[in-house]
């Protein structure tokens, strides 16, 4: 790939996820990780991008956090509104499957807020420290290789961990949803662990905020259907839930008259 190609598919990528890692760019483009270093150098002292630990971000946000924590502030009145309908889908002794992610970490807080003997696993290490302080809650934690820039476990280990049980429910924290695509992403290691994760549960969900829908990643996670329920936020596009009923698909969330 020419040097104005990759800076072109670096911008694409960007637009889409507003973070992306070095590791994802050297794989996606198919260079060495000096080569992306230097891409990314080159496109920051143009203004294009702000470098991160790790990777870089979309120029106007601070550059003192790295691509996770950059997400985590992203739409997060969002997230916890969602993360709150989440919970009310929830059982109390249930075994619930949580995939490493922003939104996921929300729903995290939020089930150790509300429920007092659940099931976790997870291979997000963010999402397990909030059940810390939770004793009656059983928490799994799969084996795996520490993606650091993710604070989330994953390899072949991971998965057959994860696929090792029988559970309820899993919420699956996504980048991007589109009726054509379907479930799409950015993060490389996660693709397979969501897919161990879904072959797992019983009832499968997806828990996206409103700008992520109608987006697509440069990775196919799985079609819309193997998906039981997207849970979304009150800003969701009335246009968009009908395409997405219409399409099959139950689309989850609180109407703005009832906030």
């Amino acid at each position: 790939m020419l040097q104005e190609e990759r800076y072109k598919k670096i911008q694409e990528i960007l637009k889409q996820n507003e973070s992306v890692k070095v590791t994802e760019l050297v794989q996606v483009l198919n260079v060495s990780i000096d080569t992306v270093r230097r891409d990314l150098e080159y496109m920051e002292s143009k203004h294009l991008l702000k470098r991160v630990h790790g990777g870089a971000i979309l120029p106007t946000d601070h550059g003192d956090r790295n691509a996770f924590t950059y997400r985590e502030t992203k739409n997060k009145d969002k997230k916890l509104e969602l993360a709150q309908l989440a919970c009310e889908y929830v059982q109390e002794g249930q075994a619930i499957a949580l995939n490493a992610g922003t939104t996921n970490l929300e729903i995290a807080k939020k089930l150790s807020e509300n429920f007092e003997r659940l099931t976790i696993i997870s291979n997000g290490l963010r999402i397990i420290e909030h059940f810390s302080s939770k004793p009656g809650f059983t928490v799994i934690v799969p084996g795996g290789i520490l993606d650091h820039e993710e604070y989330a476990l994953y390899g072949k280990k991971c998965e057959e961990d994860i696929t090792s049980y029988n559970i309820d429910q899993v919420f699956i924290s996504i980048n991007a949803i589109s009726v054509d695509k379907g479930l799409t992403d950015f993060r490389i290691h996660e693709i397979d662990i969501i897919k161990a994760m879904m072959a797992s549960a019983r009832k499968k969900n997806v828990v996206a905020d409103s700008s992520k829908f109608e987006k697509v990643s440069y990775m196919n996670v799985c079609p819309l259907d193997q998906v039981d329920m997207i849970i979304t936020d009150a800003t969701i596009n009335e246009d968009i839930v009908k395409m997405y009923r219409d399409s099959g698909m139950n689309v989850a969330y609180t109407p703005k008259s009832a906030l």
